[in-house]
């Protein structure tokens, strides 16, 4: 009798054992979305739920903002996965430079770093260098990054998960490298510029920006404004400056009667934006350079909008820029 308890006692703790593990749930693509990359043109797609929480030429696709802390302190956050995609262009770092300094950093962190093996990311051969790093006493993250050589940039993807969840999203990291595509070169003509027919678009929390693919992305400064952006042609007089800033309240009627006396007027007028009551000035800042500025509020913001364009050559420019802003959705 005292044996059979003891059996019973033994398959009651097996049982118990069995209970306490944590089954890994493998996490889906669903429906995916996709991101393109508004200034290095680089695109990826990224499961239906997760977000991307990045900037302009380092991408980052995770499930929320608590998941992205967890890999940045242990301590805090929520444990899954993450894909990482860094943009290093040619003329500042060769891809051997990026592999060395990429090492570099996995060896200030004690990663156990594997050795690297060759792999195809859109038909080009890259480098992956696997590693693992202890992140708590009883918890590792798992991961590896791949090196994709570009026609202008190196990019590097950092693929993620912590602890078991790295199994869990292997199919989601397989999907994601799958898709993603480098973006290629096509040689500008050099007459007469022309809005290229690929039109990429920019999403922000603000509003969403149609524009076409030969535009770039300027570098500006935020300053004391919630939102800056700036796209130009192929001169440096032909521009889109988009900014954002509180209305504190105030109607597009009396922001505008609070704005217009800064510019030297050459004509205004008032039109609508996404079905927005907006009011516009034309000027000229300087010598064959003519300028129109928007102003419309959505949500206490106002979104202040500003066209410049070689005035020689406004029947080139000038129909682009205004169909950019006939397109602009506002949030």
């Amino acid at each position: 009798m005292k044996s059979l308890s003891l059996t019973f006692l033994f398959t009651g703790l097996l049982f118990l054992w069995g209970c306490g593990k944590t089954e890994i749930v493998p996490v889906t693509m669903g429906t995916p979305n996709e991101y393109k990359d508004p200034a290095y043109g680089f695109s990826m797609q990224y499961p239906e739920k997760w977000l991307q929480l990045g900037t302009i030429g380092k991408a980052l696709f995770t499930e929320s903002q608590e998941m992205a802390n967890k890999f940045i302190d242990p301590s805090k956050g929520i444990e899954g996965g993450r894909v990482l995609v860094e943009v290093f262009p040619r003329g500042e770092m060769t891809m051997d430079d990026a592999i060395t300094a990429g090492k570099d950093v996995l060896g200030q962190m004690q990663a156990d770093v594997s050795p690297q093996t060759e792999v195809t990311i859109d038909g080009r051969a890259s480098t992956k260098i696997p590693y693992s790093i202890q992140a708590t006493s009883k918890t590792k993250i798992y991961g590896y990054e791949i090196y994709v050589p570009g026609d202008t940039a190196t990019y590097k993807i950092t693929v993620e998960g912590y602890g078991d969840q790295y199994q869990a999203h292997s199919a989601v990291f397989d999907a994601m490298l799958a898709s993603f595509k480098v973006p290629v070169v096509v040689e500008k003509l050099p007459d007469v510029w022309q809005a290229s027919p690929n039109v990429s678009s920019l999403d922000t929390k603000y509003f969403t920006l149609p524009y076409p693919e030969n535009m770039e992305f300027v570098d500006v400064k935020k300053g004391d404004k919630d939102y800056v952006v700036e796209l130009k042609a192929d001169r440096q007089d032909v521009t889109l400056h988009i900014d954002v800033f509180g209305a504190v309240g105030l109607t597009v009627d009396k922001v505008w009667e609070q704005n217009k006396g800064r510019y030297r007027s050459r004509g205004t007028g008032e039109t609508t934006i996404d079905g927005q009551k907006t009011f516009w000035v034309d000027y000229s800042p300087m010598s064959k350079v003519s300028s129109r500025a928007y102003f419309t509020v959505k949500n206490d913001k106002v979104v202040r909008t500003t066209l410049n364009w070689f005035a020689p050559k406004k029947e080139e420019y000038f129909p682009v820029l205004e169909g950019m802003v006939k397109s602009l959705k506002l949030k």
